[in-house]
């Protein structure tokens, strides 16, 4: 047995995408495996028998990543398994294949003529698409070469992160008949549509429609494909809609109108009728649940089913402290209907009683389950000959008398008479937690030696609006919650060396790691990744600047820039004494690069020793979804400049 290696990010597969059949006896869903060689990932499709429970792979193309149920027995994929189906430069297109999950090889079904987002089944034959549309493209082909080397910027966000220059780019609901091959829209270049679902020939939808700056807001809508016909659930300009789903003949959904929290405002249950139009089910400011999140981590894919509708009852997956579970709202009252005991579950089919689900147990990567059971587990090979350190829950007392989570994972090999060094890791979002299931990169740094140590602070999900609750405070109790858990750690844990402390974070955990880099000396290296280091700079570039730094800041350059400066980091660079790292994406347009480039200069400037790493072709989501090469390149950037300065 071996601690968890550095290269085992590479080899970690992870499950996603969830889908039950509609007669209720198979699941399918698609497992991702990272390929070195092609520094990519292959995406296949596995089918779960539900009698059974035996799970047999699909597909073995490696690019057949998304799948829908076409009917009982028919896999309808959207892939690239031939070069025809590949589109040429500059060329838009989609193909779909059919595969019966009883044997065959699969058959090309039809290609649209788009780039298709996602796709529902209508009816036998007909389609709703979600195409991702661009305005500023010409229709012609051959005239697209010729604009590749100009970018227009009309509107804000101009830019976002894993996808580019956006300015001018909507997602376009369509209908499309196979027998025909025609693609008919069902809304306009200028309505962005987000979540869509059908049922009985209906068409339930999110969407805002926008010029210039993108609202915060969205509506709800119901359309009969066919006719056009259309009617408004919910304006636009009031609520932000996270969730819908048809319930019977009424529509039931999660928004919330920003008030009293701004963007940390939680979800309230509504429902739509035709009678009484809109009421709330449910206010659940008390319940302290974040709808659809999950604990944060870097061995766990999002995707997949997490809110249905049945009647007037809902279920749900939401993340309440560090578990995420399958919840029930039943006649306006919410209990725990399944849940993988200090875990989480990232999406579910299937009924109460009868639930299948993808998730991860403490100290665990993800799998399948079936009431509670593991039926398919994609690295139970890999990890027969790996020791994983556990997750010690260690909660702690701030100096204001309140109870914040944290954990510790001890060193391989612990022995309590040495001396050990330590790294505080510090989640981003702020609105995100740790939890228990493995985090790949503590569980590195614990096989190499180090305690590692996280919580979650003020700032944190999962806790309640209130304490969520940072506009205008960050750098403040956030800052002073990570220091006395720093404080709880080494008075539970003397075996922790206080002279050899690390931290390291990023996002939100990258701006703290900025932070503590001009507020203590008392460690001895930090990491900083995809940073925010300057919010009045960030205001401009950022592809959230102009919506999430104005909230979270409590203040814009015009209304309050002191007050902005006062809580970026880069503010108090002169006083910075710790060698620190920064890392960054070219394509992080979430943290946009000038941010860990102006503390880096700084850095330079009054002499702290500093690297910077900077990443091609990659994006805010390095550390969870980057190339598999690129994930190992960060991971060991990181580990050498804490072996360098901690060991």
């Amino acid at each position: 047995m071996k601690p968890i290696q550095m290269e085992d990010i590479a080899r970690f597969r992870t499950v996603t995408q969830l889908k039950m059949n509609p007669a209720d006896d198979h699941v399918c869903f698609a497992v991702y495996t990272p390929d070195c060689e092609d520094n990519s990932y292959r995406r296949d499709i596995y089918v779960t028998d539900c009698r059974s429970e035996k799970t047999v792979r699909m597909t073995g193309t490696g690019k057949d990543g998304f799948a829908i149920w076409d009917d009982d027995e028919t896999l309808l994929l959207m892939s690239e398994r031939t070069e025809a189906d590949k589109p040429k430069e500059y060329e838009e297109k989609t193909v779909f294949y059919r595969l019966n999950i009883h044997g065959g090889e699969a058959v090309r079904a039809f290609e649209i003529g788009r780039n298709v987002e996602d796709i529902r089944k209508l009816s036998d034959g007909r389609y709703v698409v979600k195409v991702l549309h661009d305005r500023n493209l010409p229709e012609k082909t051959e005239d697209r070469k010729e604009e590749a080397d100009y970018h227009i910027f009309d509107e804000l966000p101009f830019w976002g992160n894993g996808r580019g220059y956006i300015s001018g780019k909507r997602s376009v609901l369509f209908l499309y008949d196979e027998k025909t091959d025609e693609l008919k829209p069902l809304t306009d270049s200028d309505t962005d549509c987000g979540f869509f679902t059908v049922k009985d020939g209906k068409l339930l939808y999110i969407a805002c429609t926008w010029q210039d700056i993108l609202p915060q807001t969205a509506g709800l809508y119901m359309m009969n494909p066919e006719t056009g016909s259309t009617v408004c659930l919910m304006e636009e300009g009031k609520v932000r809609i996270s969730h819908c789903q048809f319930a019977g003949e009424n529509v039931i959904f999660t928004a919330t109108d920003r008030k009293p929290w701004g963007d940390g405002q939680l979800p309230d249950f509504w429902i739509w009728d035709c009678e009484t139009k809109v009421s709330r089910l449910l206010h659940q400011n008390q319940e302290e649940l974040a709808v659809g999140d999950t604990p944060i981590t870097d061995t766990l894919r999002p995707g997949g089913t997490t809110f249905r509708a049945h009647g007037d009852e809902v279920m749900f997956i939401a993340m309440k402290h560090y578990e995420t579970a399958v919840y029930m709202l039943r006649d306006g009252i919410i209990s725990k209907a399944e849940c993988l005991k200090d875990g989480a579950i990232t999406c579910f089919a299937g009924e109460t009683g009868d639930l299948w689900y993808l998730g991860a147990e403490p100290d665990s990567l993800n799998a399948l389950y079936h009431n509670g059971r593991k039926v398919f587990d994609p690295n139970e090979e890999l990890m027969q000959d790996r020791t994983v350190s556990a997750m010690e829950y260690t909660p702690f007392v701030n100096r204001y008398g309140q109870k914040v989570d944290g954990w510790v994972l001890k060193p391989a090999d612990y022995d309590p008479d040495k001396s050990y060094p330590g790294i505080l890791e510090i989640h981003g979002g702020p609105r995100a937690a740790y939890g228990m299931v493995m985090y790949h990169e503590m569980q590195i740094w614990a096989g190499m030696g180090y305690f590692v140590f996280c919580c979650n602070p003020h700032g944190s999900e999962g806790y309640g609006e209130a304490f969520a609750d940072l506009r205008g405070k960050y750098g403040k109790i956030d800052y002073e919650d990570l220091m006395d858990f720093t404080d709880h750690v080494l008075k539970e844990y003397p075996a922790i060396d206080p002279l050899r402390l690390g931290a390291s974070g990023g996002s939100y955990g990258g701006f703290m790691c900025n932070w503590i880099e001009g507020h203590t000396d008392r460690f001895a290296a930090i990491a900083s990744q995809r940073s925010v280091s300057n919010w009045v700079a960030d205001f401009g570039t950022s592809e959230i600047g102009f919506s999430f730094d104005r909230n979270e800041m409590a203040a814009d350059p015009w209304t309050d820039m002191e007050k902005m400066w006062e809580q970026s980091p880069l503010k108090y660079a002169d006083r910075a004494k710790t060698p620190i790292l920064f890392i960054h994406s070219l394509r992080d347009y979430n943290c946009f690069i000038d941010q860990g480039v102006q503390m880096f200069t700084a850095m330079k400037h009054f002499g702290v020793p500093s690297r910077m790493v900077v990443f091609e072709e990659e994006n805010h989501g390095l550390s969870r979804s980057g190339r598999p090469k690129h994930r190992i390149r960060r991971l060991k950037e990181m580990t050498d400049w804490f072996d360098r300065y901690l060991k």
